[in-house]
């Protein structure tokens, strides 16, 4: 025989108050003495007792459903691809911290893919978490004009709240990491300029360059994968009228592409050049002759903020919020230089 579901009612009647007390205690709401509070939560976990998050949802005009999708250059509806964004480590980690969270919150989230297709989706769920957006984002307007909660991570220019990292100071602190352990000539590897992130890092460099009097020398990638990056990079390190020691890569997968180049050529890291990412991944830090020194932007945290600013939206918070999240520096052989 199946045991009966235990419910919020057997949880009142152990109890001795009334099922709106019992919820109101469990939920963590209303005016509920501390006491009475202890006394339902101990009584629910001693009867095995736990919410049924879809009723719960329901209950508040919700779905339950949550989506994540990153921003920039899509594929084509059946070609059987991903974006090649999902390629990027960085974008999977800021997903599992994001799914974490919204699950210990009641929530599920799934991804989105950026195509025109997987729109029609967005009317299905109560909310949605975009990834480097653009400016003018159609993925973020299609969302406001469909009514659905949306915040971001990285600026964005619709007036939602976003959670980032500060880019600028962090690129900053790059090149002086590069330039103390050997006054270098750097190198900027991108593979696109129309991410908040990407602009803020560009802005960083030509800066510094600036302040030092070098000459900016920007390499471009077609996309970002590694098998897009590395023509384009071994290209540069083979040029006969190479002027610099340094590769600052916006990406992990820049990195990557980097370092082969770099061995294919017989160029030794760090003697002969210098990688930094501003992105960090556990590739660069295991998967590679020489390990990369990279900038950990903490992905599993932002994806937790992105949530968590999403659900205070949901529950009807006017205000818009900006949080950053710290970035830190894991210094690897690629800048160890004698």
């Amino acid at each position: 025989m199946t045991p009966r579901r235990i419910t919020i009612k057997d949880v009142a009647r152990e109890a001795g108050v009334s099922v709106a007390t019992a919820s109101e205690a469990i939920n963590g709401k209303g005016r509920v003495a501390a006491a009475t509070r202890r006394n339902v939560v101990e009584i629910a976990g001693r009867l095995g007792y736990s919410a049924n998050r879809i009723a719960k949802n329901l209950n508040a005009g919700r779905t339950g459903s949550l989506l994540l999708a990153v921003s920039p250059r899509p594929v084509e509806p059946g070609t059987g691809e991903l974006q090649p964004e999902w390629d990027v480590e960085y974008y999977f980690r800021v997903q599992g911290g994001a799914s974490l969270e919204a699950f210990r919150r009641g929530f599920l989230l799934s991804m989105l893919p950026a195509h025109d297709a997987s729109r029609a989706f967005l009317s299905s769920a109560d909310g949605l978490i975009v990834v480097d957006p653009r400016e003018d984002d159609p993925l973020i307007e299609e969302a406001v004009r469909a009514g659905v909660p949306c915040v971001t991570i990285g600026r964005n220019s619709a007036d939602l709240s976003w959670v980032d990292n500060d880019f600028y100071t962090g690129t900053s602190a790059a090149l002086a990491h590069l330039d103390a352990v050997r006054p270098s000539r750097t190198a900027l590897f991108l593979s696109e300029t129309s991410s908040s992130y990407v602009r803020d890092e560009l802005s960083s460099y030509l800066e510094w360059c600036g302040g030092t009097r070098c000459e900016p020398i920007i390499i471009r990638s077609p996309g970002p994968r590694v098998d897009e990056a590395e023509p384009a990079i071994h290209e540069a390190l083979a040029a006969a009228d190479r002027r610099f020691d340094a590769v600052l890569t916006t990406l992990d997968t820049l990195a990557h592409a980097t370092e082969r180049s770099a061995l294919a050529l017989g160029l030794e890291l760090p003697n002969d050049l210098q990688v930094l990412s501003l992105s960090d991944s556990r590739s660069l830090d295991y998967g590679l002759r020489t390990p990369i020194t990279a900038l950990d932007l903490h992905p599993v945290r932002l994806g937790e903020v992105a949530v968590s600013l999403l659900l205070d939206v949901l529950d009807g918070g006017a205000e818009r919020r900006r949080e950053r999240v710290d970035i830190s520096l894991n210094v690897r052989d690629s800048t160890l230089a004698d």
